[in-house]
């Protein structure tokens, strides 16, 4: 493994040669690299998996209103075309979140590709996913306080219902953190890489 054949060669006290140097330089790009496609490729089913569940339900507000108990309980404060709306924005903040994990999904092999820092298209993506979530977030937040303030607590809190406003927004913040975690240790990685000095074992 990457991992291992870098701690080997970086246990020793002395220092690495040249070649040694370039050996750890490799293993960790390769790690990167894996990790890159593993954290991505994972989050992106998460999310699309979870846009198609919200589409689909924003699908079935439109032909079937409120048949559905998450929507339903919330009917006397809400409108059935805009609850239609707020799910169909949050299924599009996860697909939108799934495209910016693998605009720029590096190939197998393609090590300085998982190495480069994210590009503008992936935050623009993410920055899409983030701000329509927190529309529906907000939305859903405020209809959730109707149903307490016309209810009372009692009868109108539906703390069961708390994952409707905040998933899709986690997940879409989440995305973002793996991209700006990637793009950290791929920054670590080019570092090591222009560290490198010429240095010759006797």
């Amino acid at each position: 493994k990457p991992a291992s054949i870098a701690d080997q060669l970086l246990a020793d006290d002395q220092p690495l040669d040249a070649e040694e140097q370039a050996a750890v330089v490799a293993a960790l790009e390769e790690q990167q690299l894996q990790q890159n496609r593993a954290f991505k490729l994972t989050f992106a089913c998460i999310s699309l998996g979870l846009g198609a569940f919200f589409l689909h339900a924003s699908l079935q507000q439109r032909l079937h209103p409120y048949e559905t108990r998450f929507t339903g309980e919330l009917r006397p404060v809400t409108s059935s075309g805009t609850v239609a709306a707020m799910l169909f924005l949050q299924g599009l903040s996860l697909l939108a979140a799934a495209a910016g994990l693998v605009r720029e999904l590096p190939k197998r092999g393609d090590k300085e590709r998982a190495c480069m820092p994210a590009g503008v298209q992936v935050w623009v993506l993410l920055d899409v996913a983030v701000a329509l979530a927190s529309i529906a977030c907000l939305y859903w937040s405020a209809a959730l306080w109707a149903s307490v303030q016309k209810y009372g607590w009692a009868v109108g809190a539906q703390v069961e219902l708390v994952w409707l406003p905040l998933l899709p927004l986690a997940v879409c913040l989440l995305c973002c953190y793996v991209v700006n975690s990637i793009h950290v240790t791929a920054r670590d990685v080019q570092r090591l890489r222009r560290l490198q000095y010429d240095f010759k074992k006797v």
